[in-house]
C-alpha cells in the first residue's frame, strides 16, 4: 500500500504475522532480528504485527529473552527497557522439526490463534533464513499445511523471502528455484539482496530521474568508464564452513551485479515493480558473457595471504577471497564503456562505492590540454552514505591553474530530515510487508547472474592456469594483477 504525502511517497507495511525460520542462525542474529527490532523501535513496523521465531534448537522463554537482549545490545546499546519489552510482547518461539508435517499443522493452527490475538487477517510473511537446500522442503511444507495461500485471493496473502546465495551453480540454482515455484507463485517469492535497500544505491536512480542534467550525460558519449568497489576489512570471522563451499564470486556476485544494474539500466517508465524489473532484465540480457579466453584476460582472482591458516580452511584451498572484472554492457547507452568491478576480503578499510568517471573535454579551448582531473560522480554506499560530484575549477591566483572541487550530499548530516529512516534490511522488510517487489530480485535476474558467473567458474575449474590465483597481503586492496587490469587501459582505481 502506497500513500502520497505532498511530493513524498511513503510505503506503508501491512499488518501481518512474520515467521522466521532459522531464527537461531548467524544470519538471523546479525541482520534480520536487529532489523525487526529497529522497525519496532522506530515505529515503522505495522501496528498489528507479531513475530514467530522457529528453529530446531530447544529454548525456553528466559533463554530466548536473554538471547534477544544480547542481539539488541550489539546493534542498539542505548535501547530503553520498555522498548525492548514491547518488542518481546510481539514474539513467540517454537522449536521446529522441518521434516515433520505435524509441526507445520501445529504452526498453522498457532498462526490462526495469533492472527486473532493481533487482529491480523491471514497475512503471513515467511523468511527462510536457512541454507538454500532447505528452501524447497520448507516451501512445500508451507503449501501442504495450507499456509501458502492462493495469490489470487486479495483478502489475504502469504509471501516467502529467501536470501542469497541463490544456489551454488546455474543448475543448482535453477533446481532450487523450480522447487520453490512448485509451492509458490513468482509473485509470492521475494529474493532479498540487502545492497538494493541501501539509501545511496536507491539514490542513483532518484538523482537521474529527478535531475535531467545528470541523466542527459549518463551514457557513453560523456562517460569514460565506471568503477564499482566492495572491499571489506574483515576475513572469514568463523564462517570457513560456508565460505569454503562458496568462495567470494558466488557470495558477492549478486551484490556486484545489482550495483552494476542500478547504474547501467535505463530509467523505467514508472517505479512500479513490473517496470523496474523489466529494465533490470534488459541490463542482464545486454551483459556480455565471457568466453574462456576473456575469463583469463578480463578477470582477476586472489586470496589473502592468511587465508590458508584460517580455522576450517582445507589445506591447499584455491577458494578466492578477491575478484576483479572488466565488464562490457552491449546496449546503445553503454557500448564501449568499460565497467571495472572489484570485491575482496581483508582488503583494508571497509569501502563500497559506485564511481561514474566522465571523459575529459573534447571541444573548446581546453580540448588539447590535459587539465589533470576528470569529473567523477561518486556514490559512497558504506561505511558513509553520501554522494559527491567533482568539478574542475580555476585555482585562485594570478596563474591559470586547475584544481578539483567537490559538491556533495551526506545523508547522515541532513538536518532537514529529523525522522529516523530505516537501514537496508529494515527497508526491505517494509517493502516485503507492503507487497512491493521493486527492490527484490526476479527469477530472470537470478538466472542472468548465473548465466554470467557460470563461464567464469567453469574456466577456473577446467583451465585454472588461464586465471591463476594471486596471493595478496592482508590489508592491501587486492593483488597487483587487479591494478594492472585497469592500468593497462590507462585508468586507475581510486
Amino acid at each position: 500500500m502506497t500513500e502520497t504525502l505532498g511530493f513524498c511517497e511513503e510505503t506503508r507495511p501491512e499488518g501481518c504475522g512474520f515467521v522466521l525460520f532459522g531464527a537461531t542462525g548467524d544470519l538471523a542474529g546479525r541482520k534480520i532480528l536487529p532489523a525487526l527490532f529497529g522497525l519496532c523501535e522506530k515505529r515503522l513496523a505495522p501496528k498489528n504485527f507479531y513475530l514467530v521465531l522457529a528453529a530446531r534448537t530447544p529454548m525456553d522463554r528466559n533463554a530466548l529473552e536473554s538471547r534477544l537482549w544480547n542481539i539488541v545490545m550489539r546493534t542498539s546499546p542505548s535501547t530503553a527497557p520498555e522498548v525492548f519489552s514491547a518488542f518481546l510482547a510481539r514474539i513467540e518461539y517454537v522449536q521446529a522439526d522441518y521434516g515433520d508435517p505435524a509441526f507445520f499443522k501445529k504452526l498453522a493452527a498457532r498462526l490462526t490463534e495469533l492472527d486473532a490475538k493481533f487482529n491480523v487477517k491471514r497475512k503471513h510473511l515467511f523468511y527462510l533464513a536457512t541454507p538454500p537446500a532447505a528452501f524447497e522442503g520448507l516451501a512445500g511444507s508451507l503449501r501442504d499445511s495450507g499456509l501458502l495461500l492462493d495469490p489470487k485471493d486479495c483478502t489475504c496473502w502469504s509471501r516467502v523471502v529467501i536470501e542469497k546465495p541463490y544456489g551454488s551453480s546455474l543448475e543448482n540454482a535453477a533446481a532450487i528455484d523450480a522447487g520453490i515455484k512448485r509451492a509458490a507463485h513468482e509473485s509470492q517469492v521475494y529474493r532479498i539482496d540487502h545492497f538494493t535497500g541501501k539509501e545511496t544505491v536507491q539514490n542513483v536512480l532518484a538523482l537521474r530521474s529527478a535531475n535531467a542534467v545528470f541523466d542527459g550525460t549518463w551514457n557513453g558519449r560523456f562517460v569514460d568508464h565506471v568503477r564499482i568497489t566492495a572491499l571489506e576489512e574483515l576475513g572469514l570471522e568463523g564462517r570457513a564452513g560456508f565460505f569454503e563451499g562458496m568462495g567470494l564470486a558466488r557470495d558477492m556476485m549478486s551484490h556486484l551485479l545489482q550495483l552494476a544494474a542500478i547504474t547501467a539500466m535505463d530509467l523505467p517508465s514508472s517505479f512500479r515493480d513490473t517496470d523496474f524489473k523489466a529494465e533490470k532484465k534488459k541490463f542482464f540480457e545486454s551483459l556480455r558473457i565471457f568466453s574462456p579466453e576473456e575469463a583469463g584476460s578480463c578477470v582477476v582472482r586472489g586470496q589473502y595471504a592468511g587465508y590458508a591458516a584460517e580455522p576450517g580452511v582445507a589445506g591447499g584451498s584455491a577458494t578466492e577471497t578477491f575478484l576483479a572484472l572488466k565488464l562490457a554492457v552491449d546496449n546503445d547507452r553503454w557500448r564501449g564503456v568499460p565497467f571495472y568491478v572489484r570485491a575482496g576480503k581483508k582488503t583494508g578499510a571497509k569501502r563500497t562505492c559506485i564511481e561514474i568517471v566522465y571523459k575529459k573535454p573534447d571541444h573548446g579551448i581546453f580540448r588539447d590540454i590535459d587539465i589533470g582531473y576528470p569529473n567523477v560522480f561518486s556514490f559512497s554506499i558504506q561505511p558513509e552514505e553520501k554522494v559527491d560530484f567533482s568539478l574542475i575549477s580555476k585555482h585562485p591566483g594570478p596563474k591559470l591553474c586547475f584544481t578539483r572541487r567537490s559538491m556533495g550530499l551526506d545523508y547522515r548530516l541532513d538536518e532537514h530530515d529529523k525522522a529516523p529512516y530505516p537501514t537496508d534490511y529494515e527497508r526491505l522488510l517494509i517493502e516485503a510487508m507492503a507487497g512491493d517487489q521493486t527492490l527484490f530480485l526476479s527469477d530472470a535476474e537470478m538466472r542472468g547472474m548465473w548465466n554470467f558467473l557460470s563461464p567464469i567458474l567453469g574456466t577456473w575449474q577446467r583451465r585454472p592456469q588461464a586465471c591463476p590465483l594471486h596471493i595478496y597481503q592482508d590489508g592491501t586492496p587486492g593483488p597487483a594483477a587487479a591494478q594492472e587490469l585497469i592500468k593497462k587501459d590507462k585508468r586507475a582505481w581510486e
